[in-house]
């Protein structure tokens, strides 16, 4: 058992830090914050594994570049004096292995199954990064702040699907559709969401789903146009379309190629090329189903 005796801080002058170590396998730090509270700090090199990949994980998970990721994690592994920290990173797996003070190899894996696009998410990872940097608060905190970020808002599904209705309204007026047009796309976009919730709820595979979607979304612009709720079924069908266009991916693929991550930028451009692929099969799967309807 460790023999801790810890001194009325309220006592010290002008509050100052107050820091007392402890060595008997581990240390153990005690520090006085601004408030007259003290606060164990007790970071083992797991815990500090742990955090980072954490944090890696969800930013990954959220839309973050590579070299974003393995950034934050290294970082966040030298503000705690980690004597060595190797970072590898594409957009399916991070591999972290570090050196420890005491001379100690460890590694973590993580496996990331799906991503997307989470900007909220992003800004308050990039926010708890830095303040770990900056200030190195103590586990507590950190554990805290990141189940906040993890439980933090999403829009529910009547939201999302006015944000792709509106969305594929203004595209298809955009692009030289009329008023009639944009409210068909209206329609439309959000039977996308819909069909996309659906499609989420089975556990469909990405591409059949990207399919399916663009077909049935496809058909529903001609079905429009063909009772006279449009004029110019191919903007109602651009509007649409523009709903699934990977061009998030894309951008990321690029960067991924500037930054050097050339295995991750690969990635993330195959995979939307043939998400690309997949929506133009739809919509001309559409075609030749209803083709004769226009």
């Amino acid at each position: 058992n460790h023999l801790l005796r810890i001194i009325n801080v309220d006592l010290l002058p002008n509050k100052a830090f107050l820091k007392i170590f402890i060595k008997r396998g581990s240390k153990m730090q005690i520090k006085q914050e601004n408030d007259g509270h003290a606060i164990i700090d007790h970071l083992t090199g797991e815990e500090v594994l742990t955090c980072a990949i954490n944090i890696g994980e969800q930013l990954l998970m959220s839309g973050a570049e590579i070299s974003r990721v393995e950034d934050t994690i290294r970082r966040i592994c030298a503000a705690y004096d980690i004597r060595q920290s190797h970072i590898f990173s594409i957009a399916s797996c991070i591999i972290v292995t570090l050196e420890t003070k005491d001379h100690k190899w460890i590694t973590q894996t993580r496996r990331i199954l799906s991503y997307g696009t989470d900007m909220w998410k992003l800004d308050r990872l990039n926010n708890l990064s830095r303040l770990i940097c900056s200030t190195k608060p103590p586990l507590e905190r950190i554990n805290r702040e990141y189940a906040l970020i993890l439980n933090g808002p999403v829009y529910p599904p009547v939201v999302q699907c006015l944000i792709y209705a509106m969305t594929a309204g203004a595209f298809a007026i955009f692009f030289g559709g009329n008023l009639l047009d944009g409210f068909s796309a209206i329609f439309v976009g959000a039977l996308i969401r819909i069909t996309l919730y659906a499609f989420t709820a089975i556990k469909m595979k990405a591409i059949f789903s990207n399919i399916l979607c663009s077909m049935i979304s496809g058909m529903v612009c001609i079905l429009t146009h063909y009772i006279g709720l449009g004029h110019h079924v191919e903007m109602i069908m651009i509007g649409n379309i523009m709903l699934l266009i990977p061009g998030v991916l894309m951008t990321n693929s690029f960067r991924d190629f500037i930054s050097g991550d050339m295995i991750s930028g690969l990635l993330h451009f195959s995979e939307a090329m043939i998400t690309a692929v997949c929506v133009a099969v739809g919509f001309i799967m559409s075609k030749m189903l209803l083709g004769g309807m226009l």
